[in-house]
């Protein structure tokens, strides 16, 4: 065992015994407290559930009507009790059909079709279109979602936006209320690359204003999973016929997906029999953390990542292009440069199975 894991492991041994020394006050107690009282162990059969409860909130917001990783990923995230799905935001990408309001319209298709899993989850929509202006928001129900979720004041779970998609609802909550900056980490599928950036990249393009706003002009944590990243999250079809498709309603509706987009190329593109579940790293980063804490005062953080690496860097300036100038000063952000692939296809095939049983 490392130096690094004994000491955390005695931290985490010192946090516990003090829940337990007399005459501890109650207000210490509180900020030591990592979660409520543990659950029982279920069913070997029944689905896992953390037995301290949620770690975490999170608003999953995604151009479900775009390409079909985000589907995925969006029921990956229900499956995922770690981190507390409190709303879906659909979004659009500016393209024919891909609307914000199609992908609510998604939204809700998925929750309908996983009804025990659907309760308390809010689907909102998102902007129509993208920031016209760098400092001209767009109000929208899933901006003022991101901006209600992030002033409660009735709970100390730490809130993660996760966007696979443009940064438009975002950077408009930020606008309309800079004090949501301190009170919630952005993770966003999107981008390039540090240090260099790049062009092109399609989730920067839906709105390159808002993402130039973010990075360079708001304070919010930042954690970005760049294209060379996520474009490595490949699975087979043939691992989602065996996997996800015989399980339950929403599996087979997802297996389906593939052939639907499939069908919009009309065979000028054979798309051979793999698919980019780019947008999976959103649930790896939010829910699958290691089970040691980052931090531990006032309150426990969950942030490692051990097998998915990053790097802190200095926010580098974001051009208008997409690339980047690096800076060497100001806030930190967190760029990762892999993600497991194997946590994250083994962990979505397992919640399947578990969760719905063939």
């Amino acid at each position: 065992m490392t130096h690094n894991r004994r000491q955390i492991l005695a931290n985490a041994i010192m946090a516990s015994a003090l829940l337990t020394v007399p005459g501890l006050t109650r207000a210490a107690t509180a900020r030591t407290r990592a979660g409520p009282p543990l659950s029982p162990q279920p069913h070997p059969s029944q689905p896992y559930a953390p037995p301290a409860g949620p770690r975490s909130r999170l608003i999953f917001v995604n151009d479900l009507s775009g390409d079909i990783d985000g589907l995925f990923a969006a029921v990956h995230a229900i499956l995922s009790p770690t981190s507390q799905l409190r709303a879906i935001v659909g979004t659009g990408t500016g393209r024919p059909g891909e609307t914000a309001r199609r992908s609510t319209e998604l939204a809700r298709e998925i929750l309908s079709l996983m009804p025990r899993h659907a309760a308390a989850i809010a689907v909102q929509e998102g902007a129509p279109a993208k920031l016209s202006d760098i400092h001209s928001p767009i109000r929208s129900a899933g901006t003022q979602a991101i901006i209600d979720e992030a002033l409660r004041t009735d709970t100390s779970l730490p809130l993660y936006v996760a966007v696979g998609g443009g940064l438009t609802e975002v950077a408009s909550a930020l606008l309309l209320e800079p004090r949501i900056a301190d009170r919630m980490t952005l993770v966003w599928i999107g981008g390039d690359a540090y240090p260099a950036g790049g062009t092109g990249e399609t989730n920067f393009n839906i709105d390159p204003l808002a993402a130039q706003y973010i990075f360079n002009e708001s304070r919010v944590p930042i954690w970005q999973i760049p294209r060379a990243v996520y474009g490595t999250c490949l699975v087979s079809d043939t691992e989602i016929q065996a996997h996800v498709a015989p399980h339950g309603r929403i599996g087979a509706w997802l297996y389906a997906r593939i052939f639907e987009a499939a069908g919009r190329f009309n065979g000028a593109i054979n798309v051979g029999e793999t698919w980019c579940l780019g947008d999976n790293p959103l649930v790896v980063l939010t829910a699958l953390h290691d089970w040691v804490p980052s931090v531990y005062r006032p309150t426990f953080r969950y942030e490692r990542n051990g097998s998915s690496p990053s790097e802190e860097v200095f926010a580098p300036l974001l051009n208008r292009d997409g690339t980047f100038t690096p800076r060497t000063d100001g806030r930190k952000v967190r760029i990762f440069t892999a993600i497991d692939n194997r946590l994250m296809l083994g962990d979505f095939f397992a919640k399947m199975q578990v969760n719905f049983p063939a």
